[in-house]
């Protein structure tokens, strides 16, 4: 027999008080009976976070993509000495002793037909240059155009360089065979000029899962249907799904379905065959028209179904078909909380992410309380004071205040373990992307 989701049924016209939720006048109403904690929550999804293949791409094709290779510098950068400014290339030691009121004088090297980088500067010569060309033989910096006054094959110089100036050298930002990216790394438009820079043009990059998102309620109308948009709830989880998604995995937003078992089944039934995972909000409660979890535990093996994370709570997880499905609440606050906690691991791990770049630490402004034996997934204000981050919590409770996520630069987790965090206490908190 298939593991099942644990829950109790009430009889009509019972009152309980069961782990500090009172229950009045439930019609076979069901109830968790236990949560499994957040780590143990967190392993039993990452347990099933089977690593994506690799395909190679070409480098600019490749933002936001999990880098599945190192990536070792084939050439010295910059491959030769080369100007940092625009002036006039010389023997630093030449220009010792320049003043307004002392210029010291230059005489312009003749090319005869050669590239200036073929051309040796002899004591007392000098060439004009841009920035990036490369330095001529004998010459070892630039001096700035402003300091300089030239006239036929003469230059003057008011003020002197010292020999090094405005000149990059050769190896000066990465030298030959130095790792310059690290496998895992999430590729930003910075990564992408390095690559360039290099030469690189194609790099092997983990493929992108594709993952199916819908919503489940009566109550739901798509927010580009007008028509429905005062007479029924937005459905705002199935697009902050996708946005969250899009930045590591392919997302296919598939839209809403009613409140109805049989079609609840047959939607994912039919996604499971089109998709990598499946993401479904709304129905992930415990009441009677919450027909989620039991509709993943008939298809497949529910794993777990209420997490001791707050918001989400209700938050399940399980596997159908060997596809990874995870059941989240309905309200938005919790499901983004769920995604963070839960879903983004997994979809790192399945992608080869090796460092989470949103992660910075900072100081708590106030204490915040939390309860042992939960999670907890605290919105916070970052404020940064002389070279310090400071985290104020966005004191507002209830998975439906969305607004505590707009208010809010990222979010704090308190371990269950903890009865909260100090005021003063340096903390890790995680930034929205």
């Amino acid at each position: 027999m298939k593991p099942r989701s644990v829950f109790i049924t009430i009889s009509k016209d019972i009152t309980l008080n069961i782990f500090g939720y009172k229950v009045r006048n439930v019609n076979k109403m069901k109830l968790f009976r236990t949560l499994i904690s957040w780590d143990n929550a967190l392993k039993t999804v990452l347990a099933h976070a089977k690593q994506t293949e690799k395909e190679t791409v070409h480098f600019d094709e490749s933002v936001d993509r999990i880098l599945a290779e190192d990536i070792q510098s084939p050439i010295d950068s910059p491959p030769f000495d080369r100007a940092a400014m625009d002036g006039y290339a010389i023997k630093g030691q030449n220009s010792f002793g320049a003043t307004p009121n002392n210029t010291v004088l230059l005489k312009r090297t003749e090319l005869a037909g050669e590239s200036a980088k073929d051309v040796e500067i002899c004591e007392g010569g000098y060439l004009p240059i841009q920035t990036g060309q490369p330095m001529p033989k004998g010459s070892n910096a630039v001096v700035m155009l402003e300091y300089t006054k030239e006239s036929a094959t003469k230059l003057e110089i008011y003020k002197p360089v010292t020999p090094g100036k405005n000149v990059s050298l050769k190896g000066e930002d990465v030298k030959k065979g130095e790792r310059v990216l690290q496998e895992g790394k999430v590729l930003r438009a910075h990564d992408l000029g390095m690559l360039a820079a290099l030469g690189k043009t194609r790099v092997k990059v983990h493929k992108r899962m594709k993952v199916g998102i819908f919503s489940t309620g009566d109550e739901l109308s798509d927010p580009k249907n007008l028509a429905e948009t005062e007479k029924k709830i937005a459905d705002v989880n199935s697009y902050v799904l996708e946005a969250l998604v899009k930045k590591i995995a392919n997302p296919y937003r598939i839209g809403i379905f009613r409140d109805d078992y049989e079609k609840i089944k047959n939607a994912i039934t039919t996604s499971l065959t089109l998709y990598d995972a499946l993401l479904i909000s709304g129905g992930s409660s415990v009441g009677k028209k919450d027909f989620i979890a039991d509709a993943v535990g008939d298809l497949g093996v529910l794993l777990f179904h209420g997490v001791a994370i707050r918001p989400g709570e209700p938050t399940g997880f399980g596997i159908i078909n060997k596809k990874p499905v995870f059941v989240l609440p309905g309200y938005p606050v919790a499901t983004i909380s769920a995604f963070e906690m839960l879903v983004r691991p997994f979809l790192y791990a399945a992608h080869g992410v090796k460092e989470d770049s949103r992660k910075l630490f900072a100081v708590t402004r106030k204490k915040i309380p939390s309860a042992v034996g939960r999670s907890d997934f605290v919105r916070v204000k970052l404020v940064c004071s002389e070279d310090e981050f400071y985290a104020n919590p966005i004191r507002v409770s209830g998975s439906g205040i969305l607004s505590s996520m707009t208010k809010s630069d990222g979010f704090v987790i308190i371990a269950e373990n903890r009865e909260g965090m100090e005021e003063g206490e340096k903390v890790e908190v995680s930034v929205w992307v």
